[in-house]
């Protein structure tokens, strides 16, 4: 029988307002592209390295369940570039041989529908060894001229057509074919070695050669990476132009699909998130302990130097190349993971493969824990600031690692920015914001860096430097003398070289002023590093004295016969401000030996000779490590903790429970409640004029202390 046309026309109707609701509904439950989301979103990144194999048995639910579990809302996988993981029409891109679906269409898709984002993987540093074949002049070229082809991937070279020109139509292939909502490149830049740390030498292609003389006005391209050698410090500088320039290009490339779409990527030129990584890939080759801050470093020097930036620091599955599918210690894992969280930072987390194919899985329970407490109070850990009043200027790399843990040993709260970036206009806080700024061997300053600090003591502000700070230009050319006019020194000075035997006194006097119980039992402290033997201004006060090297052996003839009176430490005042000014690598001493003698005298420097006082007091062991951040809107603040009595040599454990931690703080608002996020349980405090004592009654692995006001 027939129906009525009236009545069709009403189903018809009704069945377009259902469809049309519908697809409300889903769009509104979808992920949706937004501006600046990697600021405004908190987020939870798992990157899944895909091998080509992960392709053959594929489950997408299982994928997409596997993360939903852990707590991710952000994915990094792999799209492009030595492999493509979807069906392409470009020539020179080698697709997956074991494709049986278009692969990342759908994942988008459905990890969209279950609002997780999904940042797509790019890596133009090697070309497949057919399509290379076709294209010479895209590839590298040794030193010895040759190619590097590393299991079928052939290096590409920088300056070559596949970097400069052909990786731009993979990604605008890609980007028109996926909703992405963000771009990750992998080995960026100039590589001279390859997997198996093979050192293939400075880049001698045609494309590097002319782009090289062009740029240098003539100059060949150096053979040999010495620092002394001026060329190579022109060829270094060159480098960092070419790789920001063609970074730039790939950036309003990636930006005219849409300012939503994240860059991401190991530099900070053009990106969004600057990548950096978690690992102890160094520790594995060179048989050494992996450095227990590297989290805190790599989050503190980026969100510390760049507004508007965030950092993507990724604590890495496996323990290094030679060992991609063996997880590294659970605990250290998770303390990387920690510390992103503690100082401001999402979580990060890389392995090969999927999670639910990964052969050694037992640390993903402890990255579970803490994406989870994440997750869970998420509204307290995002877009927080420091609020920190010690600034750390970074440049090298023992004597800031010597620094950074002195300070961080000592619940001395600091930020990180690094050196270069004080003049530029991207910081997210002027140095004049702080009170006391150190500078661990700054070597390299320019003229208008050094101005800048000169003018900072001189309007009032403490100034504390280490080593060769000031003696070299901005790219490294040695100057010779001493250029930061504010340290209370003639610039002229003599080096001395690391030698056995050779020590600073503590004299008598010097123990009245800088005022520690150490000094009561401690006569010197060994020196055994580069230093430079300076003359001071008549403005200076003169500390520590200077003992030549002495005999190291046999034992009846281990004494020394000379201690001069040049000085270890000067202390200067300049205009309003205050310098002190240790001219050895006493950070770099410290980080290899952690002697209580050198990390007494910084902290004597710090205290008793620039006067500044500690934002927070605690009885907290040494193990303990302490962060602070604030709401923007004043309306709370917290403390991380994070306990490290768990390492033992390279060895990373389950901690020790430390209980009653004691710590107070000055604050002038009236508290609304304290608490632990770790219990959900309020924490007992107490105050004492302008100062809140608060105790935390057992520390196991971590926790954060919430105060709102």
């Amino acid at each position: 029988m027939c129906k009525r046309p009236e009545i069709m026309k009403r189903q018809n109707k009704m069945f377009a307002t259902f469809f049309l609701l519908a697809l409300t509904l889903t769009s509104i439950s979808q992920v949706q592209p937004k501006n600046e989301w990697w600021l405004n979103e908190p987020y939870r990144l798992i990157q899944t390295n895909l091998r080509e194999i992960d392709a053959i048995d594929f489950d997408l639910d299982v994928y997409t369940n596997s993360l939903k579990d852990i707590g991710a809302n952000v994915v990094l996988i792999n799209v492009g570039g030595i492999v493509a993981n979807y069906y392409t029409n470009l020539e020179y891109q080698y697709q997956n041989p074991n494709l049986k679906f278009d692969m990342i269409k759908e994942v988008i898709d459905r990890l969209h529908a279950e609002n997780i984002r999904v940042i797509g993987r790019f890596d133009f540093s090697k070309l497949n060894e057919v399509l290379a074949a076709k294209k010479p002049e895209w590839l590298y070229k040794s030193v010895s001229g040759e190619q590097v082809n590393y299991n079928g991937q052939v290096h590409t070279c920088v300056n070559g057509g596949y970097q400069q020109e052909y990786s731009l139509k993979i990604l605008s292939e890609a980007l028109t074919k996926f909703q992405l909502d963000g771009v990750f490149f992998n080995m960026i830049g100039y590589q001279t070695s390859d997997y198996s740390h093979i050192y293939h030498g400075i880049c001698q292609a045609d494309a590097c050669r002319e782009s090289f003389k062009k740029w240098s006005g003539g100059l060949d391209l150096p053979t040999k990476e010495d620092m002394n050698d001026p060329v190579f410090r022109q060829y270094k500088q060159f480098q960092d132009e070419t790789k920001k320039e063609l970074f730039q290009n790939i950036h309003d490339l990636i930006k005219s699909f849409g300012n939503h779409i994240a860059i991401n990527t190991y530099t900070y030129a053009g990106t969004d998130f600057f990548r950096k990584e978690a690992n102890s890939h160094e520790a594995l080759y060179d048989d050494f302990v992996p450095w227990e801050y590297q989290s805190a470093h790599n989050v503190k020097s980026a969100l510390g130097s760049w507004k508007n930036k965030q950092v993507s620091n990724a604590a890495v599955h496996f323990y290094g190349y030679p060992a991609r599918h063996s997880a590294d210690a659970d605990y250290l894992t998770q303390q990387r993971l920690i510390q992103n969280m503690m100082y401001g930072a999402g979580l990060d987390f890389y392995c090969m493969g999927r999670l639910d194919n990964l052969e050694d899985r037992a640390v993903l329970q402890k990255v579970k824990e803490v994406f989870q407490f994440h997750k869970k109070n998420e509204k307290y850990l995002h877009h927080t600031n420091s609020g920190n009043r010690v600034l750390v200027l970074h440049d090298g790399d023992d004597e800031y690692k010597g620094i950074f843990e002195m300070l961080t040993e000592n619940h001395i709260l600091f930020d990180v920015m690094e050196h270069w970036c004080i003049t530029s206009n991207d910081v997210p806080r002027e140095i004049e914001t702080y009170d006391v700024i150190i500078l661990p061997d700054v070597s390299n300053l320019s003229d208008e860096q050094c101005t800048r600090l000169d003018q900072y003591v001189a309007a009032g502000g403490k100034l504390l430097a280490t080593g060769f700070t000031s003696t070299n230009d901005e790219i490294g050319n040695p100057l010779n003398k001493i250029r930061l006019k504010l340290l209370g020194v003639k610039p002229e000075y003599k080096p001395f070289e690391k030698e056995q035997g050779t020590y600073f006194r503590i004299f008598e006097k010097d123990k009245i002023r800088l005022v520690s119980e150490v000094f009561k039992e401690l006569d010197l402290v060994y020196a055994w590093g580069k230093g430079m033997l300076c003359e001071t201004e008549e403005s200076a006060e003169a500390f520590l004295g200077y003992i030549p090297p002495a005999m190291i052996g046999p034992p009846e003839k281990c004494y020394y016969t000379e201690v001069t009176e040049t000085p270890g430490l000067i202390y200067n005042e300049y205009g309003k401000g205050k310098s002190a000014f240790f001219p050895f690598r006493i950070g770099s001493l410290y980080h290899h030996k952690r002697h209580y003698g050198h990390v007494e005298l910084v902290k004597s420097a710090l205290f008793e000779l620039l006067g500044y006082k500690q934002d927070i007091t605690t009885d907290a062991s040494p193990l303990v490590e302490i962060s602070r951040q604030i709401s923007p809107e004043g309306d709370f603040e917290w403390y991380g903790f994070m306990n490290h009595s768990g390492q033992l040599g390279n060895g990373f454990f389950e901690p020790v429970p430390i209980n009653d931690v004691h710590f107070s703080f000055k604050t002038d608002k009236t508290v609304k409640s304290v608490r632990s996020l770790q219990s959900g349980k309020t924490v007992s405090y107490k105050t004492n004029g302008s100062m809140m004592e608060v105790t935390l009654p057992t520390l196991n692995n971590f926790d954060v202390i919430l105060v709102e006001y």
